[in-house]
């Protein structure tokens, strides 16, 4: 992922834009002449002080998408005093604390401190407080993560502070589970590398079966992960002598997790009935 840093100093702002963030003069240069920037942040952008005092900086963010911030190796409930994160852009927005966002039992309680905006419009005020060190803000493109899909399921931020697993312990055939991820505007997990697949299943367990993305519907013996249209590559997880090879097969979905398979993946009739996981990335 690739960073994009800005360093705003005493005298002057400078502004940099690159494939990630493209900066802009703020919009209404009136309000606070010769302290103002604006930036789009299509994924991901650090901002580094010292940082002039009095500034506004404003941020935003595809429309159905709203902003992370934390703090690069530190905690942002020690920049109150420094500066206030606003959702919106209206003079009235309020504040964003940390101390009063909404906690997802299931999170990644590793994940730094983080302040989430409930639109895709943010602004940070710097007050006229010097800081006593170099200050790095990230400010990342997220999706919005609910407490649950409905009854009987569960939603936290598992992995990072931009995506949202969520997992619902119906039990439905796999082509059903596909659809109620697609209803919550979600996909059907599917697990690009051994971390990923391991934070994911230390949230839920796999004391029993949960239905991902990966078949070889289209092709017997070839499979896909259906959500991201892509083939494992780098990473792989299957249980010893799966999937199943025999030719014409009904084994042609995957599923991790129950007594057979435990935390490695098996091949099973996809009309079977599993739990499922669903995820939402940025």
């Amino acid at each position: 992922m690739i960073r994009v840093v800005i360093a705003f100093y005493v005298l002057a702002i400078f502004l940099v834009s690159s494939g990630h963030g493209n900066v802009v003069p703020f919009r209404d240069n009136n309000i606070f002449p010769g302290c103002e920037g604006y930036m789009f942040v299509d994924d991901e952008v650090v901002i580094e002080g010292p940082f002039n005092e009095d500034c506004v900086l404003q941020f935003e963010t595809q429309e159905d998408r709203i902003l992370a911030f934390s703090v690069v190796d530190g905690d942002l409930i020690e920049t109150a005093s420094f500066l206030s994160i606003h959702d919106g852009i209206d003079s009235k927005a309020p504040v964003l604390l940390a101390e009063n966002q909404k906690v997802l039992e299931v999170s990644n309680k590793d994940l730094p401190t983080t302040v989430y905006t409930t639109q895709s419009e943010a602004v940070i005020r710097f007050t006229n407080k010097k800081l006593t060190s170099n200050l790095k803000l990230k400010i990342q493109k997220a999706v919005r993560c609910a407490f649950n899909l409905g009854i009987d399921s569960q939603c936290g931020r598992v992995v990072d502070e931009v995506s949202c697993y969520c997992a619902t312990f119906v039990n439905r055939i796999h082509p059903d589970q596909t659809m109620f991820c697609v209803d919550h505007n979600m996909k059907l997990v599917s697990f690009e590398n051994r971390t990923e697949e391991e934070l994911v299943q230390a949230a839920w367990g796999t004391e029993v079966s949960y239905w991902t993305s990966l078949t070889d519907t289209r092709r017997d013996g070839t499979w896909l992960w259906e959500s991201s249209m892509t083939v494992p590559a780098d990473y792989t997880n299957w249980y010893p002598k799966r999937p199943n090879t025999a030719v014409n097969n009904v084994d042609d979905c995957m599923a991790y997790g129950g007594a057979t398979y435990l935390n490695f993946w098996g091949d099973i009739a996809c009309t079977t009935m599993a739990h499922a996981i669903c995820e939402a990335q940025p």
